[in-house]
């Protein structure tokens, strides 16, 4: 092989390796909006889950919760007292009380609120 076929050789390579390097390193991020949810779950039963470290399967998990609204903070609702959900369009409009069903993803459990976190979330219904 000559010098110069070598050369373009390694500089093929090179160039390759850094754009899968780039493409790894830089992926698209997830849109929860349009996975499908893995779970269709309630509310306490999400929180009695996590309490009894039975949430291992949950945990960044696209999942659809139901419950009841008890508490609604500027783009945040907490469901029946046991699972805060950040919401991407914000919480204007849900009234104190209304049942309702939100897909998000599982990001945790918050052990110090006792409170199940879920952020992205959209409202089903």
């Amino acid at each position: 092989m000559t010098k110069r076929r070598r050369l373009l050789i390694a500089v093929s390579l090179l160039l390759m390796g850094g754009y899968f390097a780039y493409n790894y390193m830089y992926k698209d991020h997830r849109d929860i909006s349009t996975e499908t949810s893995k779970f269709e779950i309630s509310a306490p039963y999400l929180l009695e889950r996590f309490k009894k470290d039975d949430a291992e399967s949950l945990l960044n998990a696209t999942m659809s919760v139901d419950g009841i609204i008890t508490q609604t903070e500027e783009g945040t609702v907490t469901l029946d007292s046991s699972v805060q959900c950040q919401l991407i369009d914000g919480s204007k409009g849900l009234v104190k009380g209304n049942k309702i069903v939100i897909k998000g993803r599982c990001i945790g459990y918050d052990d110090l609120f006792e409170v199940v976190k879920l952020d992205q979330g959209t409202i089903v219904k």
